[in-house]
């Protein structure tokens, strides 16, 4: 599903650009380490609420970080 491999990059992506680690990232995001790895791994399905405080956090939209990159 490109929505889960775009959910992965872009938490990467956004960690790095505040160059945070994991933890501090999943901290500042109310979930855990572990779950942050999971989900950047493309291992488990975020809950709704998830998504919302890692928006939150980052400042950006839910879709955005849903958001699928097209080859142009």
């Amino acid at each position: 599903m490109p929505e889960f491999e775009a959910l992965a990059r872009n938490l990467k992506a956004k960690r790095r650009e505040l160059h945070e680690t994991q933890f501090v990232f999943a901290l500042n995001c109310g979930i855990s380490e572990e779950e942050l790895s999971l989900l950047e791994r493309q291992k488990t399905d975020p809950k709704l609420s998830t998504l919302q405080n890692i928006a939150a956090y980052a400042n950006i939209t839910v879709s955005k970080l849903l958001e699928v990159e097209h080859d142009k």
